[in-house]
């Protein structure tokens, strides 16, 4: 009898809109024939989690992205408009409508999720029960989604204390686990004096995140790290090809963490 030696667990980052790239790693880990026994997710890292978990291959959660990708673009377009108060509320809602479980236990695979408790700052995860409150809180960012209540507490984005969850699928059994962060300061667009406040501001959050990010990062067995430079707010495909090449470029050494 052939008994399966590794449990693979699967840690995907936040990012807000750079999270599209996940599912060109997940679309790479398809081709591969490599299927990830438990994931983990932070804000839209958890959101494809939840719906890879589900049941849905990397083709229908492009499709996903593609029919909201005006609305995603428009939250993250700094010359957007932000007279929209009810633009992320009706996001939220349609996005609910369209996850295919209501709950933790009833997905194919394990998956936990972070969001930040915004008294204390500190990272709570959830494995079970209800999936859409959590999910919603995970990808909280300030600014952009009204806080999200869980519970009788309220919560940010899951970026904000763990952007990429590696040490919790350590402690649900993984025997391996493959990290993707879109937060690499060398592969996003260099950095010039002329840019404006709002991509200032996206370019501080992400160096903050990649530092918050490297004390998970560290305990991971492979770290794949998609080059996003150049790619515009409603480049979903741009972005999934890019998953897709940077997961590619680890073949070999994914593959052996299945042997």
């Amino acid at each position: 009898m052939n008994e399966k030696k590794y449990r693979l667990g699967l840690a995907l980052s936040s990012g807000g809109i750079l999270g599209y790239a996940h599912v060109g790693v997940l679309r790479a880990l398809e081709e591969m024939h490599v299927d990830a026994d438990l994931l983990s997710g932070s804000s839209m890292g958890a959101l494809v989690a939840v719906f890879s978990a589900s049941g849905l291959d990397s083709y229908a959660i492009e499709e996903i992205g593609l029919k909201f990708a005006s609305q995603v673009a428009a939250l993250f377009d700094p010359l957007a408009p932000i007279d929209h108060v009810r633009g992320p509320q009706r996001l939220r809602a349609q996005l609910r409508k369209i996850l295919p479980v209501t709950l933790f236990e009833a997905l194919r695979k394990p998956v936990c999720i972070a969001a930040t408790d915004v008294q204390t700052g500190e990272a709570v995860i959830y494995d079970r029960g209800s999936i859409w409150e959590p999910l919603s809180a995970s990808f909280c960012l300030p600014g952009i989604f009204p806080i999200a209540k869980v519970g009788d507490g309220y919560f940010l984005d899951g970026g904000m204390s763990l952007p990429v969850p590696v040490t919790e699928l350590r402690k649900r059994g993984a025997t391996r686990v493959m990290a993707v962060s879109l937060y690499d300061p060398l592969q996003n667009d260099e950095y010039k004096p002329s840019l404006n406040i709002a991509r200032l501001l996206g370019r501080a959050l992400n160096l903050m995140l990649n530092n918050i990010a490297k004390v998970e990062l560290v305990t991971a067995d492979l770290v794949v790290r998609p080059d996003l430079r150049g790619l515009s707010p409603t480049d979903i495909h741009g972005y999934i090809v890019r998953g897709y090449e940077a997961a590619m470029m680890h073949r070999t050494a994914i593959e052996a963490m299945v042997d």
